[in-house]
């Protein structure tokens, strides 16, 4: 069925007199537009128009194609059915919503979408298809005059408003089969006018803007899903590599058009996914993301970025909008809860940087609404929290965003300034949360807001921000040693302690003491990783050197000694641990006192090596009163009084006083639950203990359900 493609110029050239009808207009193509061709070339074309203006008619001559008004885009290379959308798009019947608004980040593949619903209403002969670019009022009003005029509504001369107005009344009053796309409205105001709102007509709305919304049924575009991804990289380049491929989509955060972008330079010039995705992370994302050449977007992802920012920005009322991404697009891109934003409100950083007034949390949520309904932003929840309250709610940027944000920053000098900002927000959350144990979420958060930070601004550090070079590494240690404490993520400790130590070495020097502060936590992430070859060569540096710098008896001194004590016992090598053992724990009680908790803990870790060579009756009086000065130092529920039980508990077990070993671990497991959580290695470590402790003494059913908790289906417990 051929298809009548009409071209905005020719329709406002027959608007006067309009046909009777639909059915009525006659089938003129015009050659280059997009659509069904049928041959007729340009002279012709020129030919009816001129005759058109000599007689103010053109002659009717009946068809049954449909009419197909403005360009509706082409499939894109590639192109991703996202058959769900669709067969959303393509909802009828009674009770159905006549609009449709979908919603989503510049180039998630909103009009892709729209536009192959589209199609498949042009190859399944709808009366009529129609494009309106919605960028702007006057191009909606343009296209709806068009529409007008293709369904003979309105008076001939009228103005475009009125026009308009006619176009709606006859689609709701005459729609069936009838599609109109707004794409990429901008004027929500000025288009719900003229948007149908009853009738048989479809609608879809394409929108930044979630405010659409309001004009008829949701739907919301996210990025491409993994595989989807994947299934788009290797049709568009055209050869496999799942890996690069994967951590090509991960980089680009699954993002449609930057993935269209990135494979178009791929596949033109032949490069491997490593050479592509090095060059990616060292040029600045407006130089690679570019529009390919006959590619149907108009902007490249960079720049669409740039202009979903700077819309959002002019559009603000509370003059936040720009200031409240710059320091979102500095923290992780898992999200950013509301209360450290309200934090960095109170100090300023969203002010100018002359200034330092606060900012109130009323005018932050404000913005945020703003970035929000720009979808520039979105909201989420913090599903590690029991309870749910406004400040529980995070937010979070696409990985693009905060990319081209950065950039930004670093282009117009802005960025050493926000980042000195959130460095000191930061060093003050770290300075006011308990021990990471303690509050195990919020630790976590922490961590990852400091980790993001640093990888943000490393790119752009050079000599000329060192007093933010030494805020970042002083929150970087902090990580790092919240992560050993925690105990469970060793690989992630000993990535971020490996990059730690070689900066602090780089920027410091091998002796300063925060590299050897560095190179010990570390150190303590290889040992706790069961790593002991790669952890005691550390040590050892680590002991040397502080020996010399800061001699034989400094704290930080006897420090280096014990941790090395305690790795050569890790390994096997007690007949080295034991002798630095005792002599730690003389140099503790004579420089730091005999109820120092370096001291008790030096006390503890000589009475564990006595223990590991059987030698009970010296470990027993050491661990009884390592328990007993923890009580009264730490108190009951301090790990490492919960340590020092568990030890002594196990001491017993070994002497076979059961007796006394099963309350100490019992009462041990129930603190470690309720102070570490069921699932820390060390409530689990007691567990097991327990579980053992009950076997040894024939409670197998008690031992058999504990182990069921600790380690399901791992059979029988050794004794």
């Amino acid at each position: 069925m051929a298809a009548v493609i009409v071209c905005g110029a020719l329709v406002r050239a027959l608007r006067k007199p309009p046909p009777a009808t639909i059915e009525d207009v006659s089938p003129v193509e015009v050659a280059g537009s997009r659509g069904v061709q049928v041959g007729t070339d340009n002279n012709q074309v020129n030919q009816y128009i001129e005759k058109y203006i000599e007689n103010q008619h053109l002659p009717a001559v009946a068809t049954a194609g449909p009419v197909v008004i403005g360009e509706v885009p082409q499939q894109a290379p590639a192109f991703q059915a996202r058959r769900e959308l669709v067969d959303r798009l393509a909802r009828s019947g009674p009770g159905v919503v006549v609009v449709r608004a979908m919603t989503g980040m510049r180039g998630v593949g909103k009009t892709q979408v729209a536009a192959a619903y589209a199609r498949s209403c042009i190859n399944a002969g709808w009366r009529l298809v129609a494009w309106v670019n919605a960028e702007d009022h006057a191009q909606v009003l343009d296209g709806l005059a068009d529409i007008a005029a293709a369904l003979g509504a309105g008076e001939p001369g009228a103005d475009l408003n009125t026009l308009g107005s006619a176009a709606r009344r006859r689609l709701e009053a005459d729609g069936e089969r009838c599609l109109v796309v707004f794409d990429n409205a901008t004027d929500l105001d000025g288009l719900a006018r003229f948007v149908p709102s009853a009738g048989q007509c479809q609608v879809i709305i394409t929108s930044n803007q979630l405010a659409t919304a309001g004009l008829g049924e949701l739907l919301s575009v996210d990025v491409f899903t993994e595989q989807e991804a994947l299934s788009f990289l290797a049709k568009r380049i055209g050869r496999s590599d799942g890996a690069g491929a994967r951590e090509l989509a991960d980089e680009l955060g699954f993002l449609p058009l930057a993935l269209a972008q990135a494979a178009a330079v791929i596949d033109a010039q032949r490069l491997a996914y490593p050479t592509y995705l090095a060059r990616l992370r060292r040029v600045p994302v407006q130089d690679l993301l570019k529009r390919a050449p006959g590619e149907p977007y108009p902007h490249g992802a960079a720049e669409a970025i740039v202009l979903a920012l700077d819309a959002a920005a002019d559009g603000d009322p509370t003059g936040l909008c720009r200031a409240l991404i710059n320091v979102v697009a500095l923290l992780s891109a898992a999200g950013v809860s509301r209360a450290l934003l309200y934090a960095a409100g109170q100090r300023g950083l969203f002010q100018h940087y002359d200034t330092e007034a606060a900012t109130g949390p009323e005018s932050i949520d404000k913005a945020l609404g703003q970035l929000a309904s720009a979808s520039l932003l979105t909201f989420g929840t913090d599903a590690s929290l029991l309870t749910f309250s406004t400040d529980d709610v995070t937010v979070a940027a696409h990985r693009l965003t905060m990319r081209v944000a950065v950039e930004r920053q670093a282009q117009d000098g802005t960025l050493a300034g926000v980042g000195a900002g959130v460095a000191a927000l930061l060093k003050t959350v770290t300075e006011s949360l308990p021990e990471p144990w303690q509050n195990r979420p919020a630790a976590r958060d922490a961590i990852q807001q400091i980790m993001a930070l640093h990888e943000h601004l490393a790119p752009y550090m050079g000599g000329q921000e060192g007093a933010l070079t030494d805020t970042l590494l002083q929150l970087r240690q902090w990580a790092v040693r919240c992560l050993d404490d925690l105990g469970d993520s060793f690989a992630q400790a000993i990535k971020y302690g490996r990059d730690l130590a070689a900066d602090c070495e780089r920027i410091l020097g091998d002796t300063h003491p925060d590299t050897l502060t560095a190179r010990n936590y570390l150190a303590s992430a290889y040992q706790d990783a069961g790593r002991l070859e790669e952890a005691i060569k550390l040590f050892e540096r680590n002991r040397a050197d502080r020996e010399r710098v800061l001699g034989d008896t400094h704290q930080d001194t006897l420090a280096a000694r014990n941790n090395l004590a305690l790795a050569y016992r890790d390994a096997g090598r007690l007949e080295e641990a034991i002798p630095l053992s005792e002599r730690n724990l003389a140099d503790y009680e004579r420089v730091l006192g005999d109820t120092h908790r370096h001291t008790l803990a030096a006390r503890n870790n000589l009475a564990s090596a006595y223990q590991d060579v059987g030698r009970l009756e010296r470990a027993i009086p050491l661990f009884e009163r390592s328990l007993a000065d923890y009580k009264g130092v730490l108190g009951d529920t301090h790990r490492n009084t919960l340590t020092a039980r568990n030890n002594l508990a196990l001491a017993y077990r070994d002497a076979g006083r059961l007796e006394e070993a099963i309350p100490l671990f019992e009462r041990s497991l129930a603190d470690y639950e309720r102070v570490l959580g069921d699932t820390h290695p060390d409530t689990r470590a007691a567990r097991r203990n327990l579980a053992r402790a009950y076997q040894a003494a024939g409670r197998l059913e008690e031992a058999e359900r504990l182990r069921n908790r600790t380690e399901p289906g791992s059979g029988a417990l050794s004794p």
